[in-house]
């Protein structure tokens, strides 16, 4: 018997350059392109700029917003997040555009102008917008359910019962309250290499030789002879020993500290015969070496003084920013990026607080009550913390601002042991303040929110903010496509119903 290969027909690319609306509207992208805000959105974004009368156009906010969208919740990367929107019709249609086209939306090295653009505050007003819509939807739903009962003479659908925490009251000065608020802090880990100072010393005696090598070819100048080589075997020998001693550590500190001396001199020396040769350095050129300088009065310092730390120890030359965060974590002691304070509203989660620097938390209180009322335009009437925000001073904040709190009195425990009924409340308040540890995981393990790629400081807060800010844009979607569910279910049992009356099933005989 002959056998004859299948003929299969390729699909004509023809089909997707036609217009993208009629793609299937149950896809993710599609979904979330037809219920974002895009209007609301777009006014957060463009209130930044300031291209009405001069410069060159913007592209629209659907478009940039969108891919920042697609790079962080696929965990891509700049140049495979335009690849990857290039191929996809469904990602494009999210992005905004009508047609299919195989053409990239915009060139890759435009994601850095926007990290610098975009702060954590205005992608803290696109989630109140996000919040905003999602209220309005869930009471147009209900409202449709109190119709559709009505109209079938059925009692309207049980409300869920409201949380006793977030029930609104008018306190004694005639403030509204309303809400719970969940605060916490956590760290946004930077990628970088571990700090050792063997690692940074070395980093910074191969930068001079550079910035030396790259003045003397750019002018035509003799090229000294530096002191990398011998810094680099000194390095070497200290790095290929499995076990380093203390001593050998702090002589090889030493003598790399003494070859980096020599090099800067070299190199001060010569940006001092004329000052074209320094403008000749790149602007990032520039901040390393200032940061190298830095680096090299800091080693040099606990160098004499024999001690391990120091105010403000640069950790990586190449970001400088980047600080030390003691944690005192199981996985970690200390970690490495911006301890940012933040908070949950109902389900959502916003960037109140971004910092280089180590501080206290329990600073923040005031601060998040200040942002929730310019937010929302009431206070809080719960706030859920953890331990260390209720300190003395912030319990008296709380007095003042007559906001309810589950946290045991300071002092001796008090005679009359707390009834049942409040044993109860406090230990489901501490239950729901889970919630924001449970959205820091959820930012780190799937968003990457604890491996920060970006490089300069204002970049580092914005991919920090849209990691957080990508994880409450998947949480509008599943609440929104939870509702649209059930209202294609009902339409799917009408549908069914109409059939079976047309079509009755046939009864044996």
């Amino acid at each position: 018997m002959k056998f004859y290969a299948p003929k299969y027909k390729q699909l004509d690319l023809g089909l997707l350059r036609s217009s993208l609306d009629e793609l299937d509207k149950t896809n993710r992208w599609v979904a979330l392109g037809d219920l974002l805000p895009w209007t609301e959105l777009e006014k957060e974004y463009n209130s930044r700029l300031d291209n009405q009368k001069k410069g060159a156009g913007n592209k629209p906010a659907r478009m940039i917003l969108g891919a920042m969208i697609i790079k962080h919740k696929l965990n891509l990367s700049d140049v495979e997040t335009i690849e990857i929107i290039r191929e996809s019709p469904y990602m494009q249609y999210f992005c905004g555009l009508h047609g299919f086209t195989d053409k990239p939306i915009f060139d890759p090295s435009l994601f850095v102008t926007i990290r610098k653009r975009i702060s954590e505050e205005e992608l803290n007003k696109m989630t109140v917008k996000l919040l905003d819509k999602q209220k309005r939807l869930l009471v147009e739903k209900r409202k449709r359910e109190e119709e559709e009962a009505k109209k079938n003479d059925e009692e309207p659908p049980t409300l869920k019962p409201e949380d006793p925490n977030a029930a609104s009251f008018t306190d004694s000065k005639g403030r509204e309250h309303k809400g719970v608020l969940k605060i916490d802090a956590t760290c946004a880990d930077a990628e970088m290499r571990y700090p050792v100072d063997v690692d940074i010393i070395h980093d910074g005696c191969r930068k001079v030789t550079d910035y030396i090598i790259k003045v003397c070819d750019m002018f035509e100048l003799h090229k000294p002879r530096t002191n990398y080589k011998h810094a680099r075997q000194a390095y070497l020998q200290l790095v290929k020993k499995a076990k380093k001693k203390g001593k050998m550590v702090r002589d090889t500190i030493g003598l790399m500290l003494n070859h980096l001396r020599k090099d800067i001199r070299i190199l001060m020396n010569l940006l001092a015969k004329n000052k074209t040769y320094y403008e000749s350095l790149f602007l990032y050129e520039k901040r390393t070496l200032t940061a190298i300088l830095k680096m090299y009065h800091q080693q040099e310092e606990m160098y004499r003084s024999k001690t391990h730390t120091c105010a403000n120890r640069i950790l990586s030359i190449f970001q400088p920013h980047v600080r030390a965060i003691v944690r005192g974590k199981a996985k970690a002691r200390t970690e490495f990026g911006a301890k940012i304070g933040a908070s949950i509203v109902e389900g959502y989660t916003f960037i109140d607080h971004h910092s280089w620097d180590a501080y206290n938390e329990s600073q923040d209180l005031l601060l998040q009550i200040q942002l929730f009322k310019e937010r929302f335009g009431y206070l809080p009437a719960t706030i859920l913390a953890d331990k260390i925000y209720l300190n003395r001073s912030n319990r008296d904040i709380l007095e003042d601002f007559e906001i309810h709190s589950y946290c045991k009195p300071l002092g001796r425990p008090p005679k009359d042991s707390p009834s049942d009924e409040m044993k109860s409340r406090m230990a489901k308040a501490i239950g729901e303040r889970n919630e924001i540890e449970c959205s820091f995981g959820t930012g780190k393990r799937i968003y990457r929110a604890n491996d920060i790629r970006a490089k300069l400081p204002d970049t580092a807060r914005c991919w920090t903010g849209m990691c957080y800010f990508v994880k409450n844009v998947m949480k509008f979607l599943k609440e929104l496509c939870l509702a649209l569910t059930e209202i294609w279910r009902f339409f799917i049992i009408i549908v069914t119903m109409r059939v079976y009356v047309c079509y009755p099933l046939s009864v044996k005989r």
